[in-house]
């Protein structure tokens, strides 16, 4: 590689790979790290092997995902497993706005371990899959989409206080290819609404048809459902394009990952993708997530 072509890409030594989740206490420590900043960092590792771009395409510029002001946070309490309880609230839907989330924060004994349901190597098709968990993979609410964008608000998703029990899990393979899932239990009767409250911040955080090129402008995020229900009980395909800043220039392209969201009853998986992995790619992982939900 030589000197010129190696400078281009310096920055990005600072970050560092996803690692095994801290302990409760260090990840409280430390803070929240936006897992949309991981995806970010992966496409553009992607962007670095490929040899596209110029300039300090690590630099996001202004608004680079950043917390919300004020968001708010949920307790994350540790599990016998090593996975992640949420403490629920009663079970029962209700129209209007759930209690903060206080109680024993434990699932029915009698229910299956979310660990035995989500993705496995032999989901994933064709690669040396190996074990990656993203590293602190929440900010704020637990789920993918918290603090999505500046009109997030918490309270308007009410399913984030029904959220009965969690884990995740992530695979890699080559230098930058990976797949995460998360995977929630709600309370009973409150997966259907946990869909709906997906489509309800997508819609509120779709960002602009055309990114800004005026100096200084933040660096855009844009999110598209370009698939439903191909899965399970419900599903969708996100679509995400992420701007990024090479120097002072909003880059002309951005760098494209997929999300997809699935549900079987009150068990909601979603699954990321890195950059490189295509729609029938992320359509086909996401029907195996939704296979080992409905064994469970």
């Amino acid at each position: 590689m030589s000197d010129g072509f190696e400078s281009t890409f310096t920055p990005l030594r600072g970050q560092q790979p996803p690692a095994p989740f801290a302990s409760p206490e260090a990840v409280r420590r430390r803070g929240r790290q936006r897992s949309q900043r991981q995806a970010v960092v992966a496409g553009l590792a992607v962007v670095a092997v490929a040899g596209a771009g110029a300039g300090s395409v690590a630099n996001l510029g202004p608004g680079d995902g950043s917390p919300t002001p004020g968001a708010s946070r949920t307790t994350v309490a540790p599990s016998g497993t090593g996975s992640r309880s949420v403490v629920p609230s009663p079970t029962t839907p209700a129209t209007s706005a759930p209690p903060s989330p206080n109680g024993s924060g434990r699932p029915d004994p009698g229910v299956a371990d979310l660990g035995a349901l989500m993705l496995r190597p032999a989901d994933l098709g064709p690669g040396a899959w190996r074990k990656q968990l993203p590293s602190e993979p929440f900010s704020g609410d637990t789920w993918r989409w918290a603090d999505l964008c500046a009109a997030y608000r918490s309270s308007d998703y009410q399913s984030l206080r029904r959220q009965a029990d969690l884990d995740f899990t992530g695979y890699a393979t080559g230098s930058a290819g990976y797949v995460y899932e998360h995977l929630h239990r709600y309370a009973g009767g409150w997966g259907p609404r946990a869909l709906d409250d997906v489509r309800h911040v997508l819609a509120t955080c779709a960002g602009t048809a055309t990114p800004s090129t005026a100096p200084g402008s933040p660096a855009p995020r844009r999110f598209t459902v370009v698939g439903t229900d191909f899965a399970g009980d419900e599903a969708l395909l996100v679509r995400e394009e992420q701007w990024y800043y090479e120097g002072e220039t909003l880059a002309a392209d951005p760098i494209v990952t997929l999300v997809a969201v699935v549900r079987v009853g009150d068990l909601v998986g979603t699954v990321m993708f890195s950059p490189d992995r295509d729609e029938p790619y992320a359509r086909m992982v996401a029907t195996a997530a939704a296979g080992r939900l409905a064994a469970g």
